[in-house]
């Protein structure tokens, strides 16, 4: 089980905003729960098919197929069982998340953390299920790199991968063996340091024949891998980060995790009897 549910920042300010800028604000069975007044909020709802943040703001945010406007908090799978990364919520109370609480100690509220965020080129924002936490300032927490990638009793195994993001090429990298994405789109790789140099260098390759945001690029700062794509507004381009991605204990990056979608190379053996498998800590 995950510490935090982890969503993009750039999904869950939109969110916010709506709720902030609307002047009616919907009752909600986790608002009921909570026992508090009619607020603008996040409402965070554990369903069947994951767990969602959506707004509670009037007019309803809908989406191009008439469904209600929310974003996913990804997780992983394990496919034998069904079980997810998600913590969760011991009451529906706990999903209700409003914008503007008054902090003794100064503390951002929940609004202006995400606009915060958005400012400062973080990427993640990270929900603890508890609301005690957020006495201690520990309910949200905001980040450059994802928390919770891998599953804790993960057995991973030396495996040839692809994903159509990179245009092409195949990369070594250690899978997490029987566990899929929330959404089942894709393998949890994570890639030694030279994996993702050769990432790096078969992407530059393709600049500038491609489209601005047709491809990705990797660039190590330091230990750190900072992905970027090309940004054009019509007067010129840039390149913006997108997601940092850190060394875990063994010194591997989730290059992608839970964003691109990594396939295992048909032709290639996902084990070999010489290389022993890797079990996550």
């Amino acid at each position: 089980m995950s510490h935090r549910l982890w969503f993009r920042i750039d999904d869950v300010l939109p969110l916010a905003e709506h709720a902030a800028a609307t002047r009616a604000h919907r009752p909600t069975r986790q608002q009921y729960r909570a026992g508090l007044p009619e607020q603008a909020a996040l409402i965070w709802s554990h369903d069947t098919d994951g767990d969602w943040l959506s707004s509670n703001g009037v007019p309803r945010w809908y989406d191009a197929d008439g469904a209600d406007h929310r974003v996913l908090a990804e997780t992983w799978t394990h496919t034998a069982t069904g079980a997810t990364g998600n913590p969760v919520p011991a009451d529906d109370g706990h999903g209700f998340l409003p914008l503007y609480t008054e902090h003794v100690d100064g503390r951002r509220d929940l609004l202006d953390l995400l606009r915060y965020a958005r400012r400062h080129g973080m990427h993640w924002f990270g929900l603890h299920p508890d609301p005690a936490s957020e006495a201690a300032g520990g309910r949200y927490r905001i980040s450059r790199s994802r928390g919770d990638i891998s599953p804790p009793l993960s057995t991973w195994t030396p495996a040839t991968v692809t994903c159509d993001v990179l245009g092409g090429g195949t990369y070594r990298a250690m899978v997490a063996t029987g566990y899929t994405t929330l959404t089942r789109n894709g393998l949890l790789c994570r890639f030694p340091r030279f994996a993702v140099q050769r990432m790096a260098a078969h992407l530059d390759a393709l600049y500038p024949g491609d489209m601005p945001g047709e491809h990705p690029r990797l660039r190590f700062d330091g230990d750190e891998v900072a992905v970027e794509w090309e940004d054009d507004d019509g007067l010129g381009s840039r390149w913006v980060e997108d997601d940092r991605v850190v060394p875990d204990a063994n010194r591997c990056y989730a290059i992608g995790a839970y964003q691109w979608p990594w396939t295992l190379v048909a032709t290639e053996p996902t084990t070999r009897a010489t290389e022993r498998k890797d079990r996550s800590r």
